[in-house]
């Protein structure tokens, strides 16, 4: 499982540097932001903290892929044998006198700065005063997010979106983070109507109806538990959820919370919420919430809990071209740390269909990341009339532009690029990871707000908590047979997919992506396709594909 990543560049707009410390707001309008950031008319607090953190290089680069490799494929004599937190630190270790040597450059070029170490010693995470951070790494100015008001301190030479590596360092040291970046803010769902959307309204009972997903699927025999993540002032009401349960006879889950929980925005982090506690009932379950849409330090953040959630669900995504390639490969290889300790991640393939480049044109296919990641699990969505799903034509999918395909997939992606009819190649890297990896319903959600239903909602995150608690009951019942968690699922997925088609439960063979603007999307087709992957599950069969025997699950 080594990450290979495309060397062709990722596609941004850089803003244009203007003045010094000072920006006027003319001149901020007309500049050409990055991802909806603007410089404004502000001084930078000399004695702001910023928050930097230094990636090391691992000693041994094949240790980690050959790790998670070992414990994932089904063929493996160490299937499912995971890792501790020890281990997977001895696995990632740095090069003897890494962490010396950035504590040393610390200490001599940020005077005052405090440095910790994360979980398992591969990042070095300083605190450092503004003006000794603009001493070394350039002049610093504050940025303002356009939609949302949210304003960051960066460096103010945004021609460059990453920030180089002090040469001292280099030997040791992959990247720095914290000083350049400006992360896209997704775009936020609006609760809608029930009729803007295809399909029917989407409820509890529809998705038990749907997947097959009886009485006895329930978990709560265990410890074993999931969470939802969130970002950008997302925020959830534990009433809401309280009455979402009450109105369809769900168990009652308490959530934990770890980070932020008075953001203000409902609509995302209510509808995760009250999905996941639907498809996972009974599973102990956590809100897990930073501000920034910055997947390695949120990856960063759950390792750093006691006892991690084993399926953690991303209902977020931003286009692979909002990124620069450090910091996807840092998150990517943070994933990777997460399913060698049995933790499944499952991540929204998006709501724009291929996703596009360009705001008046396509000039290339942009699929979303994190689920365009080879180390999670892309939720695509469908929409369901009457009992028949169909692939929904918002549902993300095609091939990554920055990570290249990875063997799990190759002979049953194969068979659909060898068959279907696909856009001009000059759009979209073949040889890329394939997204989506599964699919489940994900339009017309009945969400509540205030304590009562307000309206429905669509999107692959729907889709994700979804499929995300149905993990999550499945790791309850495996725990409860003194069985491991089901961890990374894709190479257990892909190689269960033989000739049957619906060996997932259901093999969604209708539908196109095209998203607007582009001349082209990619056709839905038996087997795996770009709108809906594998298909959508049914409960025994994920049972069965992941090795629960129903004779010794206790209810």
């Amino acid at each position: 499982f080594t990450t290979a990543i495309a060397t062709s560049p990722t596609c941004f707009v850089p803003a244009m540097r203007i003045g010094l410390t000072l920006f006027a707001a003319a001149a901020a309008t007309a500049t050409m932001g990055i991802n909806g950031w603007f410089p404004v008319e502000a001084s930078v607090n000399p004695a702001d903290t910023m928050h930097i953190r230094f990636t090391l290089k691992p000693a041994d680069a094949g240790a980690l892929p050959k790790a998670l490799q070992e414990v994932s494929e089904p063929t493996s004599s160490k299937y499912r044998k995971y890792l501790t937190n020890d281990q997977v630190a001895a696995v990632v270790a740095p090069a003897a006198g890494a962490v010396d040597a950035v504590k040393a450059w610390v200490s001599a070029q940020l005077p005052g700065a405090t440095v910790t170490l994360s979980t398992h010693g591969d990042n070095v995470l300083v605190e450092a005063q503004a003006e000794a951070v603009s001493a070394h790494f350039g002049e610093l100015q504050v940025f303002e997010h356009v939609e949302t008001g949210k304003r960051v301190v960066r460096r103010a030479d945004q021609g460059r979106r990453k920030t180089a590596v002090p040469p001292e360092l280099e030997q040791y040291v992959g990247a720095v983070f914290g000083v350049s970046e400006l992360f896209p803010v997704p775009r936020r769902s609006a609760t809608g109507n029930y009729t803007s959307d295809p399909g029917d309204t989407v409820s509890p009972p529809v998705i038990f109806k749907q997947y097959g997903m009886g009485d006895d699927a329930v978990g709560g025999r265990t410890a074993t538990s999931q969470g939802v993540a969130a970002f950008e002032q997302a925020e959830f009401r534990p009433s809401d959820v309280a009455a979402f349960e009450k109105a369809f006879n769900l168990p009652s889950i308490k959530f934990g919370v770890v980070g932020p929980n008075d953001g203000g925005y409902f609509g995302e982090a209510g509808l995760d919420t009250q999905y996941i506690v639907a498809s996972g009932r009974k599973v102990p379950s956590w809100f897990l919430s930073q501000d920034a849409f910055d997947m390695s330090s949120f990856c960063e953040l759950v390792l750093k809990m006691d006892k991690p959630p084993s399926v953690v669900s991303i209902s977020w995504g931003s286009g692979e071209s909002n990124y620069n390639q450090d910091h996807m490969q840092a998150a990517t290889t943070c994933f990777q740390k997460m399913g060698a300790q049995g933790i499944t991640v499952l991540a929204a393939s998006g709501d724009e269909g291929t996703g596009k480049q360009g705001l008046f044109t396509c000039s290339k296919f942009d699929p979303t990341w994190p689920a365009s990641c080879p180390y999670v699990t892309a939720v695509g969505g469908t929409y369901v009339s009457s009992g028949t799903e169909n692939g929904w034509n918002g549902s993300g999918g095609g091939f990554s532009a920055i990570f290249k395909r990875e063997s799990y997939q190759e002979k049953i992606v194969d068979a659909y690029t060898s068959a279907a009819k696909l856009p001009d190649s000059k759009y979209f890297d073949q040889t890329g990871r394939a997204t989506p990896d599964v699919s489940a319903l994900a339009t017309n959600f009945q969400v509540f707000s205030g304590g009562v239903a307000t309206g429905t909602l669509t999107g692959t995150s729907a889709a994700t908590p979804t499929f995300a608690g149905m993990i999550s009951v499945i790791n309850d019942m495996l725990v409860a047979k003194g069985k491991p968690t089901v961890g990374f699922i894709n190479p257990t997925l892909y190689a269960a997919a033989g000739s049957d088609k619906s060996f997932l439960g259901f093999d969604v063979t209708t539908g196109n992506n095209k998203a607007g603007g582009c001349p082209a999307g990619f056709d839905a087709a038996e087997g795996w396709d770009p709108v809906t992957g594998l298909g959508t599950p049914t409960f025994e069969k994920l049972k069965a594909i992941f090795g629960v025997a129903e004779d010794a699950v206790v209810v």
